[in-house]
């Protein structure tokens, strides 16, 4: 039996507010910029009329306060993130797990990961969800980390693995078996993670140059 993708769709409860504060909003969307642009250049953030059916791909983040500044549901394929691409996420869920949110646009749909990281590594700072074909491909050879293919993307049995495999390290990548390309980096800062990105594109290019 195929599972159904659900690119895109969120899978979680979510209550969000119009931002209080434009001029810190736009200071958001120029930082989130600033950290997703190297991936976009690499290819983990877009959007492809052939893949994951024309769905935008990949989301973008950084701790503030008590939350993230997180790039909104499908706003990753623009050009250059603008203050309406953007929205802050709450760490302290409702009791009943509702996400709280504040923006103009609903959360990525990926964001229980991104609260997953924060929440299982204190010195993470910045995270990178961004689908890669050849790295995906290449996860065992490059020996990364692994969630299981029955957690799938956006829900909660994902959130709980990218939990028990990033538990602590403040850096680190890994691969998402049960979401088709799916990676995730994360780092103290910005750079850290652009450097981390280099890095393992350039051990996958050392295993392509070492292929017979």
């Amino acid at each position: 039996m195929v599972t159904q993708e659900t690119e895109g769709v969120i899978q979680f409860a979510y209550h969000l507010r119009p931002p209080r504060d434009r001029a810190q909003v736009r200071a958001r969307a120029d930082a989130l910029e600033a950290l997703a642009a190297p991936f976009r250049r690499a290819g983990l953030l877009g959007r492809d009329p052939a893949r994951y059916d024309g769905l935008a791909y990949g989301n973008v983040s950084l701790r503030e306060g008590s939350g993230y500044a997180i790039t909104a549901s499908q706003r990753s394929d623009q050009a250059t993130l603008k203050a309406e691409d953007i929205c802050w996420a709450a760490l302290q869920r409702w009791p009943d797990g509702t996400l709280e949110a504040e923006g103009d646009r609903p959360p990525s749909s990926e964001s229980l990961v991104h609260e997953a990281i924060y929440r299982a590594c204190p010195g993470a700072r910045a995270v990178v969800h961004g689908h890669h074909p050849a790295l995906w491909q290449a996860r065992a050879a490059l020996a990364l980390p692994c969630t299981a293919s029955a957690a799938r993307n956006g829900t909660e049995a994902l959130a709980q693995a990218v939990t028990t495999l990033s538990r602590g390290l403040e850096t680190g990548s890994l691969a998402m078996a049960g979401h088709r390309d799916g990676m995730l980096f994360w780092a103290p800062t910005p750079e850290a993670l652009h450097q981390l990105l280099a890095q393992t594109l350039a051990r996958l290019s050392d295993l392509h140059h070492d292929a017979p």
